[in-house]
């Protein structure tokens, strides 16, 4: 939040520097705040182009406030949603609303872009995710060495899942094919489940070998079609 009340004029080179300040705060996904910019400041900005609509312009300070307290309230409370909604869905994985809630405990969320790689074949696998939402491909490399997507996962199911729990290296590059919501259970925090919390364990790995036979009747499905 930057308040102008006492600028009454800004040269290019202060246009320039904020500039720079912008692209900082877009690559930390943080939104910028202007307050009492004069007519000749708003100017100035415009004439470089700096007035992006991602850009809050307050009248106040006592406006600014208001308007980045509810920005910030109404993100917690989608973050309340989305994490309420992950631990349903576990919840019907495993059979527990508890070991839900424990499981999301130990899960990292994070937000992948379109385009981003997750994870990359022949890696050492020391994590799985869980997709809330957003779409995944699965890739792997070909006899030629040519990368092959084999298959797209939505909303939840796994990923990296055999990788962590066999301690083997990741069988396929995984991609983000539009922005996704992740919950990341790193090794770490499965052996800490594994060693205090053995029924979920074992909870756990009952819904693993559930997506691992889904995926097996799809494979089988599509080798049968493939074979006609």
């Amino acid at each position: 939040m930057f308040d102008f009340r006492l600028v009454t004029g800004i040269d290019s080179s202060a246009t320039h520097s904020f500039r720079q300040i912008k692209q900082v705060a877009d690559e930390r996904d943080a939104s910028m705040v202007l307050v009492n910019l004069s007519p000749e400041v708003a100017k100035a900005f415009r004439a470089t182009r700096f007035m992006a609509h991602d850009i809050t312009v307050a009248p106040d300070l006592d406006h600014a406030l208001e308007a980045c307290e509810n920005a910030i309230i109404a993100q917690l409370r989608a973050k309340s949603a989305e994490q309420a909604s992950f631990e349903d869905w576990l919840a019907q994985a495993l059979g527990s609303t508890a070991a839900a809630a424990i499981l999301a405990s130990h899960c990292e969320r994070r937000e992948v872009a379109p385009g981003a790689t997750i994870a990359r074949q022949d890696d050492a696998a020391d994590s799985m995710h869980f997709i809330l939402d957003g779409r995944v491909g699965i890739i792997v490399k070909s006899e030629d060495g040519h990368p092959v997507r084999v298959r797209s996962l939505g909303p939840h199911t796994t990923i990296g899942e055999m990788g962590l729990l066999g301690r083997r290296a990741r069988s396929a590059t995984i991609e983000a094919e539009v922005a996704t919501v992740l919950y990341e259970l790193s090794l770490d925090a499965y052996e800490r489940i594994r060693e205090s919390k053995p029924e979920l364990s074992h909870a756990l790995l009952n819904y693993v070998v559930s997506v691992m036979s889904e995926r097996l009747s799809f494979a089988n499905r599509a080798i049968s079609v493939l074979q006609r």
